[in-house]
């Protein structure tokens, strides 16, 4: 005998899926537009959304450091952004229905990344709303707001779960090795139809290949994302590991990979890869050992090459190393005098306006006459800097390539102690973990502290973006490393003691791993 109730689920399985399929081979069979491709990539995703439930968390860490583009959503947001927020609402979902389920508890954290999204919304709200010029309003913006609202929630989103020991080198590499995708940006003038379709994920950026002064093509994507191998052997093995003679595989990688970013001609990528190398081989107490000596042999035969050949290097290698007073090709040199000179032109326009937005912050928003200035010739506000029409359109648009600037135009000094206090909790929870955390993460805990103070001295030196920095640098850094360790580790672990993942009063609660 039939079951009825068996009949009557799969009778309105049919109801549902026979009209969609048919209504998809219409779709099909038609020319395909971006609002076609969405609605299949809304199917596909309905129909995954089993998967997308069990693994969220995997997918989750791996999107963090996809650089993948959404094409067919409005906005063509990242794919990060997207996942934080489904992922987010999966957990907080779990919780509800279930009182097992917990975030790893960090108040030292969220409270002021809680603090910069109140900060953010009421300086929106007195300052013209958020508004999306990409849906067709007149007015624009607040992709940036999204952009930063999206990264305060990958912190809470990442600390819905912690991660078992044994999958700890499984999400790291999740974590790290998924934006060498990015090198896909550069393919696009090498790949035949339709295999060139895959930089519609992946599209390549504002001469992301172009020929610079006729002597080398600039690959800006493979110079961002190589390198990311690098900083995997670090995180993994720390230095030390690294540069053990019993894995010469690690030492052959990590040099490789540090070269091959030398072809995006990036002056800080350089910067910060050398950095982060001193830091470790400060904080590992390296110079007790012998390494010291090979370390010094090596720089001084690398410092005596590189002044007999600087010049006949290839272009974007000259460009990458042109901050060393060293003699390089005049291409070279006017090239990077130019970046550096216009960043001069427009800090010097803008830092005058500061105190005019010190108690409230000009926001996000991009009115009807913002977008007319960004090409009109004129810089906002009639400071009567001249520009060209992408520098205005940086300036006007908040991006200053300066972290200061970026925290003080758009919100002031509420801005100021938001960033600041969200960089000392996350170097609070990175450093309590590097010193109190499993023995075996040690060099993990290491390279992410390093990591922070790396990105703290860029912020305020180099190259910083408030909007960036807030969720999707110090609150991913800080949530990760939560995960990674369990929690917030604040006293040292006894020798051969594991420290439990996480610790609630009142009756037991198993967490929640992965």
């Amino acid at each position: 005998m039939t079951n009825p109730i068996a009949a009557m689920r799969m009778l309105i399985i049919y109801a549902i899926l026979i009209p969609l399929a048919m209504f998809v081979g219409y779709l099909v069979t038609n020319p395909m537009d971006y609002g076609t491709i969405g609605f299949l990539a809304f199917v596909g995703v309905l129909l995954i959304s089993p998967i997308f439930i069990k693994w969220n968390y995997p997918i989750l860490i791996f999107a963090l450091g996809c650089p993948a583009y959404l094409f067919f959503l409005p906005g063509r947001p990242l794919m990060a952004q997207v996942v934080v927020v489904i992922a987010l609402f999966i957990a907080v979902l779990e919780r509800i229905l279930s009182s097992g389920r917990r975030f790893i508890p960090a108040p030292v954290m969220a409270w002021p990344l809680l603090f910069v999204a109140a900060m953010a919304y009421m300086t929106a709200e007195l300052t013209g709303g958020i508004n999306l010029h990409f849906i067709g309003g007149a007015e624009g913006g607040g992709a940036k707001y999204i952009q930063l609202f999206t990264g305060i929630a990958c912190f809470f989103a990442v600390t819905s779960q912690t991660i078992r020991p044994e999958r700890r080198n499984f999400y790291l590499a999740l974590f790290l090795l998924p934006t060498l995708l990015g090198i896909l940006s550069d393919m696009f003038p090498f790949l035949p139809k339709p295999l060139n379709t895959i930089n519609l994920l992946f599209p390549p950026g504002a001469g992301s290949v172009n020929q610079a002064g006729g002597h080398s093509i600039r690959l800006t994507a493979l110079g961002k994302s190589v390198g990311i191998l690098y900083i995997y052997l670090l995180a993994r093995y720390g230095l030390r590991g690294t540069l053990d003679t019993r894995h010469p595989w690690r030492v052959i990688i990590a040099v490789g990979s540090f070269t091959l970013t030398m072809f995006g001609g990036f002056r800080n990528t350089f910067i910060g890869f050398f950095m982060l190398a001193g830091l470790l081989f400060f904080f590992e107490r390296l110079y007790r050992t012998r390494l010291v000596l090979v370390v010094v042999f090596a720089g001084v035969i690398g410092a005596t090459a590189l002044v007999a050949f600087s010049n006949k290097l290839p272009y974007t290698f000259q460009r990458s190393l042109s901050f060393l007073p060293l003699k390089w090709d005049v291409e070279v040199t006017v090239d990077a005098e130019g970046s550096t000179e216009w960043r001069k032109r427009i800090w010097e326009a803008t830092w005058p306006k500061v105190p005019d937005y010190l108690l409230l912050g000009k926001g996000y928003q991009l009115t009807k006459a913002d977008f007319d200035l960004m090409g009109g010739g004129q810089f906002a506000g009639g400071s009567g800097a001249k520009f060209d029409a992408g520098e205005e359109g940086l300036a006007i648009s908040s991006d200053f390539h300066s972290g200061p600037l970026s925290t003080l135009i758009p919100f002031g000094i509420w801005g100021a102690i938001g960033i600041l206090w969200v960089m000392a909790a996350c170097g609070y929870v990175l450093f309590s973990n590097y010193k109190y955390g499993d023995p075996t993460l040690l060099a993990f805990n290491t390279f992410m502290l390093a990591s922070w103070i790396g990105y703290v001295i860029f912020f305020f030196f180099f190259f910083g973006a408030f909007v960036d920095d807030v969720g999707w640098t110090y609150g991913k850094l800080a949530g990760f490393s939560l995960a990674m360790n369990g929690g917030l580790m604040r006293r040292p672990a006894r020798a051969g003691y594991t420290a439990p993942l996480r610790q609630v009063a009142g009756p037991e609660i198993t967490p929640q791993v992965v």
